[in-house]
């Protein structure tokens, strides 16, 4: 079985859990605190890897105490990495109400910086399939990422663009979209891209109809999730809904990222289409169901 391309960003994760976010000059205790391994990138890795999907994790590692935690995580995982930067990796401060509702404070450094050099040392004929979030296409060196992925239209893209997905430049998104990515977004995401895009006026629009839009401009499959209310997509034949499990949400962290994980595992195992979302609806709610990003062995 050859391997999936992981491109993106391994992070320290900062978590801070508090009652509700605070309001102008208002003083909240937080009731705990912890730092992870995390990041978009990592986190569908992690699930590829439960599943035993072989994969490489293309992620810049830079200096500083945060780029020396993730040296010292990864190790602990048996993971080498493989890009090195010198200047210093930043965090991800990761604030979770009671609810399980998470604000992001995202300081940018090493881990979303890549080199045209990296891609070019590649032997892409050992992959079949490439992951790609919209965090790094959003960063400097976002086109180097787009470069590589328009001169391999062999490989099968998935894209998450983010909750920041009116942020990536335009000219870097279309260029995107014109590669057919299979396409993972949530609600909210699609119907912000659409309107941008003068394609949805609705003010609550059908979720299935938002799949069958960003469809045509892709030609590929689109998922689009909707919280405990399930997960929807279309591939250009037939309409899939799967319902959510049910879960007590402790903290939404990393859910979007473990269910394209899941995802794209079992799609490169050859699973269908249908099962591969329901078993993604499960694991995304053992994942809400618990504290951080990541699930144990």
């Amino acid at each position: 079985m050859k391997k999936a391309l992981m491109i993106g960003s391994t992070v320290a994760d900062i978590m801070i859990y508090v009652d509700h976010l605070p309001s102008v000059e208002e003083d909240v205790e937080p009731t705990g605190q912890t730092m992870s391994i995390g990041g978009c990138c990592f986190n569908v890795s992690n699930m590829l890897s439960f599943f035993q999907v072989p994969y490489t994790l293309f992620s810049p590692v830079g200096s500083g105490i945060y780029g020396a935690f993730i040296l010292e995580e990864l190790k602990k995982r048996g993971i080498e990495p493989t890009l090195t930067r010198s200047d210093a990796n930043g965090c991800c401060y990761c604030i979770v109400d009671k609810n399980g509702n998470r604000s992001f404070l995202a300081v940018h450094g090493a881990e979303y910086l890549f080199e045209k050099e990296w891609f070019d040392a590649l032997d892409v004929s050992e992959y079949t399939d490439v992951y790609i979030c919209g965090l790094e296409i959003e960063d400097k060196t976002g086109e180097v990422i787009v470069d590589f992925i328009k001169r391999n239209p062999q490989l099968n893209i998935f894209f998450a663009p983010s909750a920041r997905i009116l942020h990536i430049p335009d000219p870097l998104m279309n260029d995107l979209l014109n590669c057919s990515p299979i396409l993972h977004l949530n609600r909210e995401e699609a119907s912000m891209y659409l309107r941008s895009t003068g394609q949805l006026e609705e003010a609550d629009p059908n979720v299935m109809e938002l799949c069958h839009r960003l469809y045509e401009r892709t030609k590929n499959t689109v998922f689009v999730t909707d919280g405990e209310k399930g997960a929807y997509a279309f591939d250009g034949k037939k309409d899939y809904w799967v319902a959510g499990f049910p879960a007590n949400a402790i903290d939404g962290t990393g859910a979007g990222d473990s269910h394209i994980g899941t995802l794209m595992a079992l799609r490169m195992l050859g699973y269908s289409l249908e099962t591969a979302m329901r078993i993604a609806a499960f694991v995304s709610a053992r994942i809400v169901s618990q504290s951080g990003a990541l699930l144990n062995d």
